[in-house]
């Protein structure tokens, strides 16, 4: 096999960057939320605009869809270079003098966090042997809730300091700047189609039909979906809500901040058991009961106490979630990038959806009936469970064929 182009060292300040990127870029998306009413007043929207977010999750599947594409074309340091520099069109937003021209930002921020997070993965596939591999996606999955817990930790004092909206928004999307001129000196390409595999010659391109075909997909987009939607109402939508137990802001500070240690642990685990379907499962179970708890009890302090440990176990199966993909037999850099592009189309078409119907019953129902509805859909990760293969079962055909890979891809 050629020798890698990227060194240990520049490894890790790739990663580095990749992952404060993609946080700051979640940041900027939970900060745009945050201040949806006050900006709502100031263009005359009289009621919780969902297409503050759903902007975003309308860009995220145009950029999930094109991702894999634009990959192989620019390579992935442009690609990369290109996505940051969408990010940074928050700045602009700042500056906007219409509601649609701050919703058009808001479209180019979604369309370069979605290509940016299709590119992270298959840099890990390629930087990292197969042992540590698990400990950076488990990284980078964690960078959205790093952002978010930033967020809502600073946003407050942020906006005490600065004053409007507006200068909140532009504080922000700076150090999106600051990534991008780091990531044009820092980063590096690679080879795209390079496989894992100890033949000298490359694998040939790995196209979406391809990955339509891989039943995979369709398993992995089923369990998640529901848990992509209970986070994204939590996280975005939850802290708008006024007559909550507690302050609503504060439950999704908590989801978010257990969302760190809980990824930590992940990481550990990720490594350490022996059949991750165990973990998937109880994870889905605890995440049920736990919200359903925190939505139906009159207690402050019960609810406080459930949004803690929801964050928990909802980040304690993510690492191991998804590494699933760079699991598949003959897994290069560019079929994981395939895999995440559909995996993550598909998703947020149904979160974007979804979310939409959620905004719906909260203006028009109630917040009760919202939530409520969010619960029951989030319980197709505990079904989906089920559906997953098992990698680890040593009688399963892919797990012999993932087994069968090096793990060293030096």
């Amino acid at each position: 096999m050629p020798p890698k182009v990227i060194g240990p060292k520049r490894a890790i300040s790739i990663e580095i960057i990749l992952f404060l990127a993609y946080a700051f870029f979640s940041a900027s998306w939970m900060v745009g939320s945050i201040v949806t009413t006050d900006m709502a007043q100031e263009f005359g929207v009289n009621t919780i605009p969902s297409s503050v977010n759903n902007a975003i999750s309308a860009a995220k599947i145009l950029g999930n869809f094109v991702a894999a594409w634009i990959l192989v074309k620019l390579g992935p340091k442009w690609t990369v270079s290109l996505s940051c520099l969408l990010t940074c069109a928050v700045i602009v937003g700042a500056f906007s003098t219409s509601f649609p021209m701050f919703i058009l930002t808001r479209f180019l921020l979604g369309f370069g966090g979605a290509v940016l997070m299709i590119c992270m993965t298959p840099y890990v596939v390629y930087c990292f042997e197969s042992k540590q591999q698990p400990i950076f996606i488990g990284l980078n999955n964690a960078g959205p809730n790093t952002g978010n817990l930033i967020a809502l930790l600073s946003v407050t004092a942020v906006r005490g300091w600065l004053g409007s909206w507006r200068s909140v928004i532009l504080f922000y999307g700076i150090f999106s700047v600051v990534l991008l001129v780091l990531w044009l000196v820092v980063g590096r390409g690679y080879p795209i189609a390079q496989t894992q595999t100890a033949e000298k010659t490359p694998t040939t391109i790995y196209h979406y039909r391809d990955g339509m075909k891989e039943p995979f997909l369709f398993q992995f987009l089923f369990t998640m979906t529901g848990r992509l939607v209970m986070y994204t109402v939590m996280l975005y939508l939850f802290p708008l809500n006024p007559d909550f137990t507690v302050d609503s802001q504060f439950i999704s500070l908590m989801i978010a901040l257990t969302g760190i240690p809980g990824t930590i642990l992940g990481i550990i685990l990720a490594k350490k058991l022996k059949r991750q379907l165990s973990l998937f499962r109880f994870s889905g179970v605890a995440q049920s009961v736990l919200f359903f708890a925190m939505l139906l009890t009159s207690s402050g302090t019960v609810a406080t106490v459930c949004a803690i440990l929801l964050g928990f176990v909802i980040f304690i199966s993510t690492p191991s979630l998804f590494t699933l993909p760079a699991r598949l037999p003959g897994a290069t850099p560019q079929k994981v990038a395939v895999i995440l592009t559909l995996y993550w189309t598909m998703a947020y078409i149904l979160q974007m959806v979804i979310y939409a119907l959620v905004v719906h019953l909260a203006n028009t129902v109630s917040w009760e009936v919202a939530m409520f509805f969010t619960g029951f859909y989030s319980l197709t990760f505990l079904v989906g469970t089920f559906l997953l293969p098992d990698f680890d079962r040593p009688s399963s055909p892919s797990a012999q064929d993932a087994a069968d890979l090096p793990t060293d891809t030096k």
